[in-house]
């Protein structure tokens, strides 16, 4: 959004604002607020709080970094009331919650959370910073939820570097499916409607994650690493207290008398003909396909089966050397696997969100170092994001949930234009396109000729 398009959207933005601006405290942290939500609105090339003061009217570089850094406002209000706001604008009771991570860049030791650690973000290991958030999508679109800063278990260990930082006492080490599944509780917790949950691997292998939302009510389609393992029949146990057949002490937990397998020794026993193509998605450059197929599970976690059998999904797509995906779900069977592949396609809006954060406000563009100020700014831009969210539904621009994510169906076992992913395979549309191209002219030849003959 460049200056022009904001002060047109003055008025809208000023309306927006109200709602939150009681929540900063102090009169004077309402005036920095609005500036601050001003200036990274407003297009310009780096919207540090330096930048951001320049831009607007009667910003002071020092008062507006102090109200980042230091500022005495709690950001965890501002954002329980974007919550609201997002359920009451965007809620729908069968929302989806998808967690991730996303990296930080930073240089040096003194940022807080900084550290050498990998990033998909990045693609590599680097020094960085780490974010786990939260998204909701429904129908009517998405947009960021929650946030928490990955503190390493180092960082949470060093009394120093956390005096220095700001950390609060009250912070311990906390993993990111930890992270994930406590801003799950929360937007439980505040009436936030959603009914499914959606993360990658890291969160779809971690016990403690999948009981946590099992615990919750909620349904949940989630990858899972190929080295996940699952036993196709409930294994039997042996029994608590009876001794090992090598004697010594009583066994203290029960233990399955059959060793699982891995997510891709349970697949392979699949045969071809159960995988069905499936439209996850219809994308603006034409239909998103995969090939889909399901078997029941019990998964291992921590080394004993799931008190409840699964969905194990595999999802496969097209070329000599298709790539294979893995999720798990506990949906009914009355959930259909359509169903099912459409609501994994969702995983998407995470990203795109995460992305349109860090391009169109400022999301990752913080140079204060501290606790403070790293929730503080992260704050400012996700509200910053819910209002372009809110402002492009009201001006009735198309939603990009129904860009890509429209209701799965089963697709035709004729070639379609097939997607490997969201990067398509141009060589196996081409040739789609001409199968198809060829079958219309001999269709219309042979109408053609059926004519005459009938003449």
């Amino acid at each position: 959004m460049d200056g022009k398009q904001l002060r047109r959207l003055k008025p809208e933005l000023d309306i927006f604002l109200e709602r939150y601006l009681p929540l900063f405290g102090r009169p004077e942290n309402h005036e920095h607020a609005e500036r601050f939500v001003h200036g990274l609105l407003g297009g310009q090339e780096r919207r540090n709080t330096e930048n951001v003061a320049e831009s607007v009217k009667g910003g002071v570089v020092r008062t507006m970094q102090k109200f980042v850094a230091q500022g005495r406002w709690e950001c965890g209000d501002v954002l329980g009331e974007l919550r609201a706001h997002a359920g009451q604008t965007l809620g729908d009771d069968d929302g989806t919650i998808n967690i991730d991570e996303t990296g930080f860049a930073k240089k040096g030791t003194k940022s807080v959370g900084v550290k050498r650690q990998y990033s998909g973000t990045l693609g590599r290991v680097d020094n960085c910073q780490i974010g786990v958030f939260a998204n909701y999508v429904s129908k009517k679109g998405h947009t960021l939820l929650d946030r928490r800063l990955f503190l390493p278990e180092e960082w949470a260990e060093d009394d120093d570097r956390r005096a220095e930082a700001g950390v609060p006492p009250g912070v311990i080490f906390r993993t990111k499916p930890a992270l994930g599944l406590e801003m799950l509780q929360r937007a439980v917790t505040e009436g936030v409607p959603f009914h499914w949950v959606g993360g990658d691997s890291v969160y779809g292998d971690s016990p403690t994650f999948v009981q946590g939302v099992r615990q919750l009510g909620k349904w949940y389609v989630l990858d899972t690493s190929s080295e996940a393992r699952v036993w196709l029949s409930r294994p039997r146990m042996k029994k608590v207290g009876k001794l090992s057949s090598r004697g010594g002490r009583p066994r203290q937990h029960a233990k399955a008398m059959t060793k699982p397998i891995t997510v891709v020794e349970a697949v392979a026993q699949l045969p071809s003909s159960t995988f069905g193509r499936i439209t996850v998605s219809e994308g603006s450059q034409g239909p998103i396909i995969y090939e889909y197929a399901e078997i029941t599970v019990w998964f291992s976690e921590e080394g004993k089966p799931a008190a409840e059998p699964e969905r194990l999904l595999v999802r496969r797509s097209f070329g000599q050397e298709p790539e294979l995906k893995y999720h798990r779900s506990n949906a009914p069977a009355e959930v259909s696997l359509q169903r099912l592949a459409g609501q994994r396609a969702l995983r998407w809006t995470i990203e795109e969100d995460i992305k349109a954060g860090k391009g169109e406000t400022g999301l990752d563009e913080y140079e204060t170092r501290g606790w403070i100020g790293w929730h503080h700014h992260t704050s400012l831009s996700m509200l910053a994001l819910l209002f372009l969210v809110l402002q492009k539904l009201r001006m009735g621009e198309k939603r990009a949930a129904n860009d890509r994510s429209g209701s799965s169906r089963p697709a035709p076992a004729s070639g379609q234009a097939a997607a490997l992913g969201r990067r398509r395979n141009r060589r196996l549309e081409q040739l789609a396109h001409g199968a198809q191209s060829h079958r219309k002219v001999m269709s219309s030849i042979k109408a053609t000729k059926r004519t005459a003959s009938a003449k």
